[in-house]
């Protein structure tokens, strides 16, 4: 199971909850800067454990969204990193990410998922790994050694699966998000919860349709050009906007919405 490294270390990597970003505070030189910054940091305090840094996402060809949308790295640990290492490999990767988390410029952008050498998925091997984020790392770019994802053979037959896991995911994500307490999470917080559940099944309903090369920030494209006719597609131009931190969206009934569209996302997908 990969591992996520957050907050400074204590005992097995943990830290406080990420919370999300509050619309466009910072110019796309920020997401360079932190590429720049994290893989000369990776390199000089990680050279024993990593094998690859990869860089993922929108970021990779400038799609993002600044301000809003992530810089992803994926880590690829060395054979002897892992297994009975394993923990004390999290807790120097957490060191370094603890920098970054520590640091506001940085803190709403870094993203950072870390797979051991065997959790990368193998032609005509079954896999715990999302053949969807198999899709996102091929796209990748190399950081650091050589991208292990760049010549896996992905089926069809995975990809439609892997997408409606991430469909049922995205619609149990929405599902849950009005029991949330106002100690769990503020209106601000649920709307966040909300964009990212629509944007996910969005997301999930491209793959399944065979749609391979886009990202969050882009799939607005896809849906207004190819699929308006296919399934309501407001919720997802609603949160396209909201994400770009326009003024003027009308979010009246917006979670009734989404939860709609999440649902008919599952119900074309089976």
């Amino acid at each position: 199971m990969s591992e996520q490294p957050s907050g400074p270390p204590t005992g097995p990597p943990t830290g406080p909850t990420r919370l999300p970003p509050r619309g466009p505070m910072f110019m796309r030189d920020e997401y360079q800067n932190l590429i720049d910054e994290f893989t000369k940091d990776v390199k000089a305090e990680l050279k024993n454990e990593v094998e690859s840094l990869i860089l993922v996402g929108s970021v990779v060809t400038k799609e993002h969204i600044a301000g809003e949308s992530d810089c992803d790295f994926l880590i690829v640990l060395k054979d002897k990193a892992g297994g009975d290492n394993l923990e004390k490999t999290m807790e120097n990767i957490s060191k370094v990410v603890a920098h970054y988390l520590e640091d506001p410029l940085y803190s709403s952008l870094l993203d950072v998922e870390v797979l051991t050498s065997g959790e990368v998925p193998k032609d005509g091997e079954t896999t715990d790994y999302p053949w969807t984020r198999v899709l996102v790392a091929q796209m990748g770019k190399s950081l650091i050694g050589k991208n292990p994802f760049e010549k896996i053979k992905i089926k069809d037959e995975d990809i439609k699966t892997s997408a409606k896991e991430m469909a049922a995911m995205f619609l149990k994500q929405m599902v849950e998000i009005p029991k949330l307490t106002e100690e769990e999470a503020d209106d601000y917080e649920k709307l966040y919860l909300t964009v990212d559940a629509v944007l996910g099944c969005g997301c999930a309903y491209l793959y399944y349709n065979e749609e391979k090369e886009f990202y969050r920030s882009s799939a607005i494209i896809l849906f207004e050009d190819k699929y308006k006719g296919k399934i309501n597609i407001e919720p997802i131009q609603i949160s396209h906007r909201l994400r770009l931190a326009s003024k003027s969206v009308n979010t009246d009934k917006f979670a009734q919405k989404a939860l709609k569209f999440c649902k008919e996302v599952v119900k074309q997908l089976t």
